[in-house]
């Protein structure tokens, strides 16, 4: 599918960003590839935000604003609405408020989804998600690779490993249309842990996945991160790790809660193959520990990171 062929939408939550939002949006508009649109929703901010985007809108036609703005429905009831508002794209990309694009980075995940197309056709659901740097509140570069800061495993793109552990970070990602469907008549905000996972599970159920192994956005760090990076090395965590077996046990039964829930939110619809390994790992977890372990290695649903792979083995 060529470049001019293609529409690609950027669906931009917003809420009290006003402090790095000039940084992200100049860092839109100075992409490699210029054709593309952003949906952007102010979810109700108290600060300049507001004030800042109509500025873009007003400046750059590409920029226009989503139905149902200032409801205050948080980050993932904010994405799941712009997600069911972006009916006539071809490409979807999620953006955080508060990161900075590389130049490149819609031109590379057009690459890698062309290549998914190329294999596995157009018409079934395809996600493309990316490495991403980490920067300070102040723009300084903390790491060149979030993957190998979290200890996640690149190879990680099938159904029993993103159900234990998700490495998919919304704001690395492009969506196809199909995938984008799936998700706009399934997600329910209430209900999900976070949009990010449930995309993960929808992809990898439904259809495929591919990373690529390049930091393509700058993943700023500060206390009003939803989700962001530990500031501790992984021998750190890991150390650290043995001590805490009710935060190892909380994160698997998050494992289990958000399997169901991804289940109950799809029903039916739910391929038999991925059905079948939910239906398994969640057959797992009233068992005594030693045959849920080797249940839960036996289906390929053990944790990515070191850290959690042994509080997994220890506290599970």
């Amino acid at each position: 599918m060529g470049d001019n062929l293609v529409n690609t939408v950027i669906l931009l939550a917003v809420y009290n960003g006003a402090s790095h939002l000039p940084e992200l949006l100049d860092s839109l508009r100075c992409q490699t590839d210029p054709a593309f649109s952003v949906l952007m929703q102010d979810d109700g901010s108290e600060d300049d935000s507001p004030a800042i985007l109509q500025k873009i809108h007003a400046a750059d036609p590409r920029f226009s604003f989503g139905r149902e703005g200032g409801q205050h429905l948080g980050a993932a009831g904010n994405f799941c609405s712009l997600i069911r508002q972006c009916v006539h794209a071809d490409r979807i990309l999620l953006c955080d408020q508060d990161d900075v694009w590389e130049p490149e980075k819609i031109a590379r995940l057009h690459s890698a989804m062309d290549l998914l197309e190329q294999s596995h056709g157009r018409d079934i659901p395809l996600l493309v998600h990316s490495d991403c740097s980490l920067i300070s509140e102040g723009g300084d570069l903390m790491g060149n690779s979030f993957f190998r800061h979290q200890g996640w495993n690149p190879e990680a793109l099938t159904l029993p490993p993103l159900l234990v552990q998700n490495n998919v970070t919304g704001c690395t990602t492009m969506m196809n249309e199909p995938l984008r469907a799936l998700v706009a008549s399934h997600a329910r905000a209430r209900d999900l842990f976070m949009h990010d996972w449930f995309i993960a599970l929808t992809a990898a159920s439904f259809g495929k996945i591919a990373f690529v192994n390049e930091p393509l956005t700058r993943y700023r760090q500060h206390d009003g991160n939803a989700i962001g990076a530990s500031s501790r090395s992984l021998l750190q965590r890991a150390l650290s790790a043995l001590g805490q077996q009710q935060e190892a046990r909380r994160r698997i039964r998050l494992t289990y809660t958000h399997a169901k829930v991804f289940r109950k939110l799809y029903g039916e619809e739910l391929p038999l193959p991925a059905l079948s390994i939910v239906n398994a790992y969640l057959a797992t977890e009233h068992m005594r520990k030693i045959p849920r372990l080797l249940s839960v290695r036996r289906l390929g649903c053990l944790m990515q990171n070191p850290v959690t792979r042994l509080g997994q083995m220890l506290f599970g």
